[in-house]
């Protein structure tokens, strides 16, 4: 009766000692486990009140993809869920586990933004329970401060835009009295450290967004190093600090945005000077390694100690500076390491109390520069159209188009300048985002939905940068850089978005990226089917280049979803072919991994029409 679960069931003790002992024993084994069920069942009801009473909605689903159990919470935010059904049967889309187990996750569901984590069950039958809250009005905050900053920076950077670009233009004037010149450069260095400023500003909430574009190229730090010290050392010989500058010989060029590294330098400087003492020394050094670029800035100040260091790249963190003042937003070290991670680089920090503190940076070497830039040969004689409401910045742009052969026009309305595309022929476009009237989005919107101007390449030039509308367009922030607007326009005439979706082994990895690298194609690397469909996701490609030797290659095909708008989507399988590593079109005869860059550049040039399959 005991062990079909009658615990109350008592032995009368009788007979010889032993057998009354036995019955003893089993009597106050019987009262324990009664007792220990009664526990037991207190517990599981206590935890099913707690369950059934959680503002967050929690879900159990079990390894046929069926929910098991969900709590009234969860029932309220996915209507008609309920036990025995799958979430997507309800429009319930779940994330990755893998993901969902390391990070919380936004999805969309219906007019609901919910959060959502996983744990994996581990005893028992096999299921993940997903634990959901409500973050729509999180979402809706998120959104308000987007539309704040983007508003904010616009009404900040759109007249440094116009002193930086003209600054520039003064100092490229050959009339220039040397004296003058002198100005000209003070006048340069220091509107760029504004620009930078203002930058830090806007970074931190665009970063904490995920909103940060980098745009890595070819770049020689030594320019970099160059300028960030000639601007900072007034400061540090007010203190009497000595700046070192230790350049290594035939230092390579480093795949970076050289904008983006001036703000890595300036923090890390401006770091070092606050934090040592004055008669102190700052050293920065530039080196290379076998496949990385290496900046380190180097002080003899207080040093951190173990908890400090722990906490160094963490927002709002700050050290006590000399006498015990403290200095700074705490925001600076946090936004370098943002920088640095976005640029795919590492960063490391040793330091020791009392002697101080050396940041070190690596950032990966570019490939060989080859015997001419085809970006910039694609812009010669090419006619475009600047599309800004800003008078003086379409000058501007015009202005910086102007020595790579381009001919401009300028319209200043976003209608005039959407009907001008369809009466004229232009090769391209620049288009401002923020304009009164019909703004960018507007003519970007009509464009690609037009088949005539579809495949017209546009870049953007705006403050207003890293949105969801603007996914897969070519992007400049302001204030213009030069180069990178050529690189850009030329990149957007040639293959329109170029972004590359790259699936391969750990061992192919190397030699794909130098081929990508050395054309300086945009490519993200998904090494699993599930990475690859959360890839697409996110972004658009055109091209996707899977390697046939994935154990799972077939998978992470069916896991494409390649949205590019303007150009004819792609596979491209690479493997091995008699012996040797080859790329091969799915339809077409395998070719040299060397030739892998040409055929992606080859793919997106060809196709010049909207395509949907």
């Amino acid at each position: 009766r005991v062990a079909g679960g009658d615990l109350e069931t008592r032995i009368e003790p009788q007979g010889p000692e032993e057998l009354r002992e036995v019955a003893s024993a089993f009597n106050a084994m019987a009262g324990e486990l009664e007792l220990a069920r009664q526990r037991l069942d207190a517990e599981r009801r206590r935890l099913a009140t707690t369950v059934q009473s959680l503002g967050d909605g929690l879900i159990m689903v079990g390894a046929d993809g069926a929910v098991t159990m969900c709590n009234p919470r969860a029932c309220q935010l996915v209507s008609d869920l309920r036990p025995g059904v799958a979430p997507a049967v309800v429009g319930l889309a779940l994330p990755p586990v893998d993901q969902a187990l390391r990070e919380e996750l936004l999805i969309q569901h219906g007019e609901r933004t919910l959060a959502l984590t996983a744990a994996v069950l581990e005893d028992g039958e096999p299921g993940v329970v997903w634990t959901m809250r409500d973050a729509t009005e999180r979402a809706r905050l998120e959104r308000l401060k987007s539309e704040f900053v983007a508003t904010a920076s616009h009404e900040l950077r759109s007249p440094l835009t116009s002193i930086k670009g003209f600054v520039e233009l003064l100092a490229a004037s050959p009339d220039l009295t040397p004296r003058h010149r002198e100005f000209v450069d003070i006048i340069q260095l220091s509107t760029n450290r504004l620009v930078d400023l203002v930058n830090d500003l806007l970074d931190v909430a665009r970063l904490e967004a995920g909103a940060v574009e980098v745009h890595r190229r070819p770049t020689d730090l030594t320019e970099v190093v160059d300028e960030v010290t000639r601007l900072l050392r007034p400061r540090l010989t007010d203190k009497r600090q000595d700046l070192h500058v230790e350049i290594a010989p035939d230092v390579p060029r480093a795949l970076a945005d050289p904008s983006r590294m001036r703000q890595v330098l300036t923090n890390l400087l401006t770091n070092a000077h606050l934090y040592t003492p004055e008669a102190g020394e700052v050293t920065v050094r530039l080196r290379a390694t076998d496949d990385t670029v290496v900046l380190e800035v180097a002080d003899t100040g207080r040093g951190m100690s173990a908890e400090e260091l722990e906490h160094v790249f963490d927002r709002f963190a700050r050290g006590a500076a000399e006498h015990g003042r403290t200095r700074g937003t705490g925001l600076g070290l946090s936004i370098v390491r943002s920088l640095v991670d976005l640029h795919d680089g590492r960063i490391d920090v040793d330091s020791t109390p009392g002697q101080g503190t050396t940041f070190r940076v690596g950032l990966q070497r570019a490939a060989p520069a080859g015997p001419g830039d085809a970006r910039r040969e694609a812009l010669r004689g090419r006619r475009v159209l600047v599309v800004d409401d800003e008078p003086e910045t379409a000058a501007l742009i015009a202005q910086r188009l102007a020595p790579f052969g381009v001919e401009t026009e300028i319209e200043h309305r976003g209608d005039v300048a959407l009907a001008r595309l369809r009466r004229e022929r232009f090769d391209a476009v620049t288009v401002d985002i923020l304009m009164p009237g019909m703004s960018g989005f507007e003519v970007l919107r009509a464009m690609r939905s037009d088949p005539a101007l579809a495949g017209t390449p546009a870049v953007v030039v705006s403050v207003f940068s890293g949105r969801e509308a603007l996914s897969g367009e070519w992007v400049v922030s302001k204030p213009i850089d030069a180069e990178e607007l050529a690189d850009a326009l030329g990149s957007a005439v040639l293959a329109g978005r170029v972004r590359v979706l790259a699936c391969s082994r750990p061992e192919q990895r190397e030699a794909l990226r130098a081929v990508l690298d050395r054309l300086e194609i945009t490519h993200e690397w998904a090494p699993s089917p599930e990475s690859a469909a959360a890839a697409c996701a996110r972004h658009r490609f055109e091209v996707a280049l899977i390697d046939a030797g994935l154990p799972d290659a077939d998978a992470v095909v069916r896991a494409l979803d390649l949205r590019g708008r303007r150009l004819h989507r792609s596979v491209v399988v690479f493997g091995d072919s008699n012996g040797r590593q080859g790329f091969a079109r799915l339809d077409a005869e395998p070719l040299g991994l060397d030739d892998a860059g040409d055929t992606v550049l080859g793919l997106l040039r060809a196709a010049d029409s909207v395509t949907t399959g």
